[in-house]
């Protein structure tokens, strides 16, 4: 018997499953899984002398799935629901996010108090794992709290650390090798600790200097670390570029050598043909992100162009202050649609293909042995309840799940073989006490943003 994330001996055998979705291409019916610590040791048929003394678990009136990673977010904006609408990105950027990252961080900063980080990040997570989360990336400026309540919660975080030295606030300006020192520091103490790791990410071309983006770079070379950058959001980035390189974003990084190292690109809503030339020479795949792209009248990311010129495609939520949610049913539903709409071709992108957009084609850009059912996989999965009305009858379970399952159909969360949520409540933390918390430390923060509106970045 192996150990799990806690050290503890523990199997957990999952009996009768109404459905087991292996992935988009294989579903078992009344099917049993069998867990042992981290890992997923049988499907399918359970042999009893194997299970041994494992806790088990009624899978009647369930469908169990890989749980959902979600490749791109930012859990300090969970602070930010409900606000700055009818705003494109840059001034969205500056009225909504800056100012109150501004606050926030520098607060964080100066006086060491890791609650307000804790809080957002646990708000965050749980939100995530309500909806079938298990994985996630969160790109941010970072303290030692958000890392602390991802472990606390017990899910599995990666940390892509933003990296930024132009069009930062001013109060969240520091010497280059500051901020070196202290991404250098975070690796040292967080990468694959535990289920948490760490990449990097600068923030967009534009927001780090030449020199800095080649230091980004060397550094994900020799430490093995993955790097996520937002490139080609928006027409206004694009037209930006041009006008002060003479080339795109992605023919900007390509001419400079920063793809010399596979690089994960977030949004990639307005590009060219070379710059898809860009992305299948350099092996790039790409993060959609299609509510927050829809928001901020972005655009829509030519999602199908991308699968047919076999470029990997993930979906994820961004922000929740872009977004509102993070809610991957939503999102990849929506997501789904709007690709058939803006081609008016129904096969445009198929239930298959963003299904695993959502599961195995995010673990694979995580760089985690998820997002599948199967022997020997890290045991991430999600156990629905198929009973409520809205999911009644299934025909096509896939499909079912697809576009009738709510987050509140999510019954059971396990995270590489921690019960993390079952019957619907958190066994690792206090939800009800961290909400009430996050919800003054909030407060107290956006009343010094309101003092702050008028900030000169």
């Amino acid at each position: 018997m192996q150990k799990n994330y806690w050290g503890n001996e523990f199997m957990i055998w999952i009996q009768n499953l109404d459905y087991l979705i292996q992935d988009a291409e294989r579903v078992l019916c009344g099917a049993d899984l069998l867990i042992d610590g981290d890992r997923i040791v049988a499907v399918g048929t359970v042999d009893p002398a194997q299970a041994g003394n494992a806790e088990i678990i009624s899978g009647e009136g369930k469908i169990a799935m890989p749980g959902f990673v979600n490749t791109h977010t930012h859990l300090y904006q969970n602070m930010l629901k409900g606000m700055g609408d009818g705003l494109r990105l840059k001034p969205w950027c500056e009225q909504v996010t800056f100012p109150f990252a501004s606050i926030i961080h520098k607060e964080e900063r100066e006086t060491d108090e890791p609650k307000l980080g804790y809080h957002w990040a646990a708000l965050g997570a749980m939100e995530m794992v309500r909806s079938g989360i298990t994985s996630f990336v969160d790109m941010d400026i970072v303290q030692d709290g958000v890392l602390q309540a991802w472990q606390d919660i017990g899910v599995r975080g990666n940390l892509a650390l933003q990296l930024v030295n132009k069009w930062v606030p001013k109060e969240l300006m520091v010497p280059d090798e500051v901020r070196k020192k202290k991404a250098l520091d975070i690796i040292e103490r967080w990468h694959k600790n535990g289920k948490l790791t760490v990449s990097l990410a600068p923030s967009t071309p534009f927001a780090c200097t030449p020199e800095f983006l080649m230091w980004i770079r060397d550094t994900a070379k020799e430490r093995n670390l993955e790097i996520f950058i937002h490139i080609s959001e928006t027409k206004w980035e694009v037209e930006q570029a041009k006008d002060e390189t003479g080339n795109t974003p992605f023919g900007y990084l390509e001419e400079m050598g920063f793809f010399e190292r596979p690089v994960h690109a977030v949004h990639c809503v307005c590009v060219e043909p070379e710059d898809i030339e860009i992305m299948k020479k350099r092996k790039l795949d790409v993060i959609y992100n299609p509510k927050s792209n829809a928001k901020l009248g972005s655009g829509i990311a030519p999602i199908g162009t991308y699968l047919k010129q076999g470029i990997p495609v993930a979906v994820s939520t961004d922000g929740a202050a872009s977004n509102d949610s993070l809610d991957m049913f939503e999102e990849m539903r929506f997501g789904q649609l709007l690709q058939k709409a803006s081609a008016q071709n129904p096969l445009e992108v198929s239930v298959e293909d963003m299904f695993n957009m959502a599961t195995k084609e995010g673990a694979k850009m995580m760089n985690i042995d998820a997002g599948v059912l199967e022997e020997g996989k890290l045991a991430d999965l999600v156990l629905l309840d198929d009973r409520g009305v809205h999911m009644q009858p299934i025909n096509g379970v896939l499909q079912t799940v697809f576009y009738c399952a709510k987050s509140s159909d999510v019954d059971t969360v396990i995270i590489g073989g921690d019960m993390v949520m079952q019957d619907k409540q958190f066994v690792t933390v206090d939800e009800t006490g961290i909400i009430d918390s996050a919800v003054g430390l909030s407060n107290k923060a956006k009343a010094q943003v309101g003092k702050k509106l008028d900030a000169d970045f």
